[in-house]
């Protein structure tokens, strides 16, 4: 059930998609307050800053919504291991984002659910038909022309956001077995703490580069509104079913470059927009694929659970 406006009813479906789709648009201000930041400071002072300024808030919502109960979470491998990827790839993103414009940023790490279902088969040895291989690989000829090798060289930095790409899917591979055991918001608070340290030996090897006030207000954002993300991302996938939320995540290439048009006037040529189109539509082919063999698979033990009724 949801709310009635007259003759709309909102659900919570439709509040997901709603939450998600913001989640995107946050993050696109995320990046672009970062990418500002990050064109006169390097890569791992601008994390260290962000995240010290986030910390606090995602400790108030730890506070706010019990998860600071969970102080295990700080000793627990596998919500570590997470982390250290997470900030791994984050670092790997922020140097990148002064070399590469917004929009190609965001399509590169929509392959991350693309990977993750390739590593599930090389991996966990799980069962991965024709079908999403030739999705996969259509995927990654959608990188191929994002690059655009064609135009006489291929910007090494997009490999290095692609690097970033292929260390999320390694988290989130293994944040599947974190299961319910500790809240969202505790992950959430250990993944900023976590990277946060990582990037301190970075700071301490490139030495301390001072920073204005306008450096310092885009950090500032950068700090606030990934932490606004990052939770409308959690409410998003918790509120409706993720089979109806989780592809409106391909949004952020609309929103990256509608930010990167209007901040840097970055327009994508045919390659990229024709890469972006591969990109997401494998991926959105290998979800609903994903998709119709839980059904299948669930339809037998439906079938027997009526017969023996």
């Amino acid at each position: 059930m949801g709310r009635r406006f007259g003759f709309f009813t909102l659900t919570n479906n439709i509040r997901g998609i709603l939450l998600m789709v913001l989640a995107r648009l946050v993050f696109a201000g995320s990046d672009t307050c970062t990418k500002l930041a990050s064109s006169g400071l390097p890569a791992t002072e601008v994390i260290a800053i962000r995240n010290l300024i986030s910390l606090p808030i995602i400790l108030a919502l730890a506070w706010h919504l019990g998860g600071l109960r969970h102080t295990a979470a700080f000793r627990d491998r596998i919500v570590i291991g997470r982390s250290v990827l997470e900030g791994t790839g984050t670092i790997a993103f922020v140097a990148a984002l002064p070399f590469i414009t917004l929009g190609q940023s965001a399509v590169i790490l929509l392959t991350v659910p693309i990977i993750l279902v390739a590593l599930s088969a090389l991996i966990y040895k799980e069962d991965v038909g024709w079908r999403r291989w030739s999705a996969i690989f259509i995927g990654f000829f959608g990188v191929v022309l994002v690059a655009n090798p064609f135009g006489g060289s291929i910007n090494p930095y997009l490999l290095l956001a692609q690097f970033t790409a292929v260390t999320w899917a390694f988290r989130d591979l293994i944040t599947a077995r974190i299961g319910n055991r500790i809240p969202s918001v505790t992950v959430a608070l250990v993944n900023t703490v976590v990277v946060g340290l990582i990037a301190v030996p970075g700071v301490l090897w490139e030495h301390w580069h001072g920073f204005d006030q306008r450096e310092f207000s885009y950090l500032v954002g950068a700090g606030i509104l990934v932490t606004i993300a990052n939770y409308l991302y959690i409410a998003a996938l918790r509120t409706g079913a993720i089979s109806v939320v989780a592809p409106f995540r391909y949004s952020a290439a609309v929103w990256a470059s509608i930010a990167g048009f209007i901040v840097w006037g970055d327009i994508p040529d045919f390659f990229g927009v024709s890469g972006a189109v591969l990109i997401v539509g494998s991926g959105l082919y290998t979800f609903y694929r994903e998709l119709d063999l839980k059904r299948a698979r669930r339809a037998p033990e439906v079938l027997s659970s009526v017969a023996q009724r």
